[in-house]
């Protein structure tokens, strides 16, 4: 019975859901493709935004993801970091310089006066 416990086991293991990708590393990887491409056609470096390279940047950018998820943690709230990651990403993919240059990077997603939301 033992030898065979594993086997009747097996299908459970397709029932467990897999986190899917961090909606923020995705942005985060967006973003320095779009801010990195935005650079080169600025004739600019890294360097020239203030970071050593690209992985400098995404070092940055995972940080803020960080601090903010803390932060909604400690206000209480949930899901708006990720929310906004993901909303963002998607204007960084193939975007405009523009999308990346407008981000308010500083506002707290979970605070609808920074968000733009009302209520």
């Amino acid at each position: 019975m033992i030898r065979w416990l594993p086997l009747l086991l097996l299908p459970l293991a397709g029932c467990v859901d897999e986190p899917g990708p961090d909606p923020c590393e995705e942005m985060c990887v967006a973003a320095e493709a779009l801010y990195g491409g935005c650079l080169t056609d600025w004739g600019l470096d890294w360097a020239a935004a203030g970071y050593q390279d690209g992985d400098d940047f995404l070092d940055a950018c995972d940080t803020w993801a960080w601090e903010m998820r803390l932060l909604e943690e400690a206000a209480g709230e949930s899901g708006a970091v990720d929310d906004t990651c993901e909303a963002r990403e998607a204007s960084f993919v193939d975007g405009p310089c523009e999308a990346f240059t407008d981000t308010p990077w500083s506002d707290f997603p979970w605070v609808p006066e920074d968000t733009g939301a009302t209520g």
